[in-house]
């Protein structure tokens, strides 16, 4: 029988002990190989055990299930929610999660949960960990209204406004999000996103051209956008690295 890697996620050690046990003793198809107590050793975990699935809670302190998400990118794994609090269902289904529990565990729901996992890996045709139909770089933006799940590629740039942060989209959607610039240079990847000023990040795959005159840079959609001086020659080596050159 196929074994799938597991780590469980959760603030509250009774609970993980229970998922962990419910898992060893009905669920042979499941090796739970890690633990973590919080978000940021849940990434670690996730990191370094390269687990297929991820029973992850929702109501952590610091850091919750769905902000932990916000900064894995190219999500390989298959994420199973457990929360104790019915309304987040739906905001679990849009994060991409291949089910969604309340504790205290049902024994039919956590093997039902399991099914789904095991049917994805025999449909996807292999047996390590693949990017899912679902994960779509999905980058879970809060705002004044609730939320909004967006793809970063079709981040165009972003602008920094005080404690918030104006995103601008492909075809010229703005949302204004409740987290600071700094916030979301630290989450969007660093291979395609560059702070050229203290109050711009732009996605280099968007930029069209750069004027010594101007001082900026003009993005696809016809956004001009200025490059501080004292950042210039690094972005510069930094679009060269993303450019074909001749030879």
């Amino acid at each position: 029988m196929q074994k799938y890697r597991a780590v469980i996620i959760d603030d509250e050690e009774d609970s993980r002990s229970n998922t962990k046990s419910m898992l060893e003793n009905y669920c042979p198809e499941i090796e739970v190989v890690g633990e973590a107590a919080n978000g940021m050793d849940g990434k670690v975990k996730i990191q370094d055990l390269k687990p297929h699935v991820v029973f992850l809670d929702i109501n952590m302190p610091g850091m919750n299930g769905f902000q932990m998400l916000e900064g894995i990118y190219n999500r390989d794994f298959c994420v199973i929610f457990l929360t104790a609090y019915s309304e987040h269902g739906i905001t679990a289904v849009k994060a991409g999660a291949v089910d969604y529990l309340l504790k205290p565990l049902m024994l039919s729901e956590l093997q039902g949960a399991i099914k789904k996992v095991v049917q994805h890996y025999e449909t996807a045709g292999k047996a390590t960990p693949g990017k899912t139909e679902q994960d779509k770089n999905l980058v879970l933006i809060n705002h004044s209204k609730g939320f909004t799940l967006v793809d970063y590629k079709d981040i165009v740039w972003l602008e920094a406004s005080d404690n918030y942060t104006n995103l601008f989209l492909v075809g010229g959607k703005k949302i204004v999000a409740s987290k600071t610039l700094k916030e979301f240079e630290t989450i969007l990847p660093d291979t395609i996103f560059f702070r050229i000023h203290r109050s711009a990040l732009i996605n280099v795959s968007f930029v069209k051209e750069y004027s010594h005159n101007e001082g900026g840079v003009i993005l696809s959609e016809g956004t001009h956008v200025t490059v501080s001086k004292a950042r210039i020659h690094e972005f510069a080596d930094f679009i060269k690295s993303k450019s074909v050159s001749p030879k």
